[in-house]
């Protein structure tokens, strides 16, 4: 099963819905960012990220 991506939060999940948001996902996702520590991340801030996990950087529906 391949990954897929939240077009709202870029949240990657294997899952048809998104587990933070609630929003369908997409299989067109690219890129790759890990988050560990939101709150001292300064790319989480740039990106809005508030919770830990994996974000794609650019997602289509």
């Amino acid at each position: 099963m391949a990954e897929r991506a939240c077009p709202r939060c870029r949240c990657v999940t294997f899952d048809k819905v998104c587990p933070l948001c609630k929003t369908e996902t997409s299989s067109d996702w690219t890129g790759l960012i890990v988050v560990l520590n939101p709150d001292e991340s300064d790319l989480a801030k740039e990106l809005n990220i508030s919770f830990p996990g994996r974000y794609a950087l650019k997602v289509r529906k």
